[in-house]
């Protein structure tokens, strides 16, 4: 008598947010010359309490799958306040800075622009029976259960469901260059967010070397050029840099390679006094058009001002 045997594969998933597990396994179908598929490994997921680290635990289910080459995260779940690759801080693989990408190569049967071009990608992940990816975001999100993610693994690539950052918990604010460089500036609060002082063009400041700069700037010889210098510290201090990177980049570009305070000058006379003596040009950037950025940044900071 024959006997037919009916197979019931059953996918378990269970979801947590701030630090518990969440075990995801979710069987998708992979390439036609598929060796792996999505139900072949184990992702654990761990968000820090503030929403803003996320931990991605891959073990293999089947120990006959393929290693991972890449995974890919869809970011895309929060209409325009979803997170971006640039709201990335750092991010790790099993410990060590981890390839990231925002884009997919050809050839590799993987194909997330068909669902979002908002995406990141742990790309040449290492030889390994397991592996831990975290992504640290400059802000914190709520958990979204059903985000797509893919896995690449040997000549298959499988789509599955991942939970990913979701809505912001807290909308973007920045305090103003006023709040981390004026003579308050000591006894507000603002030292909290000095702690590993604010690198600009490769050079890094402390709050006593800002406070300096700042009394320096707004004496006589005043240079509209700093402003845009007080304003990328101001969202750079604030952690919402990348709200505004197109305009952070053009002035970080320009002060690249200058110290500021190796471009002070003196006046003679009874009254002297010290200013900055900045370059027209710097890094094939104007003052004129770092000033406009630092302008920009000002609008948004006016529009966007923590309370």
């Amino acid at each position: 008598m024959k006997k037919i045997i009916f197979l019931f594969v059953m996918t378990a998933f269970t979801l947590s947010c701030s630090n518990e597990n969440a075990e995801q396994n979710e069987t998708a179908k992979g390439s036609a010359n598929s060796t792996s598929n999505w139900g072949d490994y184990n992702i654990a997921v761990t968000v820090s309490p503030d929403g803003s680290q996320w931990t991605y635990n891959i073990t293999r289910a089947n120990t006959k799958a393929k290693a991972l080459s890449h995974f890919i995260i869809d970011l895309n779940n929060c209409g325009e306040e979803s997170a971006t690759f640039a709201n990335i801080v750092w991010a790790t693989v099993n410990g060590n800075p981890a390839n990231l990408s925002q884009t997919e190569g050809s050839g590799t049967n993987c194909n997330p622009q068909g669902t979002t071009t908002n995406f990141v990608k742990f790309d040449a992940l290492p030889s390994s029976n397991s592996w831990v990816l975290i992504l640290k975001f400059d802000r914190g999100y709520e958990t979204f259960s059903t985000a797509a993610g893919w896995i690449k693994a040997g000549s298959s690539c499988s789509q599955g469901v991942i939970t990913a950052p979701g809505c912001p918990i807290e909308e973007y604010c920045s305090f103003s260059q006023g709040f981390f460089f004026a003579n308050g500036s000591v006894n507000n609060g603002a030292q909290l967010l000095w702690t590993n002082g604010v690198t600009i063009g490769g050079v890094n400041y402390s709050q006593a070397q800002g406070n300096m700069a700042w009394d320096i700037d707004h004496g006589p010889g005043g240079d509209q050029t700093m402003n845009a210098f007080f304003q990328l510290a101001a969202v750079r201090l604030s952690g919402i840099e990348s709200q505004v990177a197109a305009d952070v980049a053009i002035i970080d570009t320009y002060f690249t390679g200058i110290n500021i305070f190796a471009n002070l000058a003196t006046t003679t006379g009874m009254n002297s006094y010290s200013y900055f003596n900045l370059p027209a040009t710097s890094n094939m950037v104007t003052k004129a058009q770092a000033i406009a950025a630092g302008g920009r940044i000002g609008s948004y900071i006016d529009a966007n001002h923590c309370e």
